[in-house]
C-alpha cells in the first residue's frame, strides 16, 4: 500500500496481513480525499477503525495538524506504529487500542474535539448505524465537522439522527462513502457553504 498524495506520495506503509481487516481500496481512498480536498488542512483527525491507519495517514500527508488511531487489534496497532515510525509522523499521532465506544468515552473525558473524523469498520456488523448514533450525542465532534463513513451497500445509515446532517452518499461499486456534518452554531444558525464544498 501507498499514500496516494500530499507531501508524503508514493511511500509504502505496511497493512495487516490479517483476514480480519478489509483495506479500503485505492479509488476509495482518492475519492475520499478528492470531496475533502483542501478540508483537511490542520484539521484534528479521528480514525476510528483504524486498521494500518492508511485514512489517518493520507490526512497528515495533505495538512492534518494530527490524528488519533483507534483500533482495538493489538497488530493494528503495531502496523499503525511502525507507519507512524517509517513516516517520521510519531510527533503527530496519538494511538488507542480499544474498542471504539471506550475510546469515544475516554476522548470525552480529555475534552477531545474533531473536525474530520473518519468511521471505516468491518461491513455489515450493524457498526455503522451505532457508531453513529454514539458520535451523534458527543461533543468530540466539533461544531461543522465533517464525518465520513465507510459502508457496504447493504448497511443503511440511521434513519433518526439530531445533530449530524447528511450531505452526501456516493456509491463505489459494492460500497458506500457517505459524508456527515455537525451543522450547529451558538446562535442556531447553519453555515450553508459547508455542504456547497460538494
Amino acid at each position: 500500500m501507498r499514500i496516494i498524495g500530499g507531501e508524503l506520495k508514493s511511500r509504502r506503509i505496511a497493512f495487516p496481513k490479517s483476514k480480519l481487516t478489509r483495506p479500503m481500496t485505492d479509488r476509495t481512498k482518492e475519492t475520499v480525499f478528492n470531496i475533502l480536498g483542501s478540508l483537511i488542512s490542520r484539521k484534528h483527525v479521528l480514525d476510528l477503525y483504524a486498521g494500518s491507519g492508511s485514512l489517518g495517514l493520507e490526512a497528515l500527508s495533505r495538512g492534518a495538524t494530527d490524528v488519533t488511531f483507534v483500533d482495538k487489534a493489538d497488530w493494528a496497532t503495531r502496523v499503525i506504529e511502525k507507519n507512524l515510525e517509517g513516516l517520521d509522523l510519531g510527533d503527530k499521532a496519538l494511538v488507542l487500542q480499544m474498542d471504539v465506544f471506550r475510546a469515544i468515552t475516554k476522548l470525552e473525558k480529555d475534552k477531545r474535539r474533531y473536525s474530520l473524523i473518519f468511521v471505516d469498520p468491518p461491513f455489515n456488523r450493524s457498526l455503522v448505524k451505532k457508531t453513529l448514533l454514539r458520535l451523534d450525542q458527543s461533543d468530540i465532534v466539533a461544531p461543522f465537522g465533517q464525518v465520513v463513513v465507510g459502508h457496504s451497500n447493504h448497511e443503511p445509515l440511521p434513519e433518526s439522527l439530531g445533530a449530524l446532517k447528511l450531505a452526501r452518499t456516493k456509491k463505489i461499486g459494492q460500497a458506500s462513502l457517505s459524508f456527515l456534518f455537525r451543522l450547529e452554531s451558538q446562535d442556531g444558525e447553519t453555515k450553508s457553504y459547508i455542504s456547497g464544498e460538494f
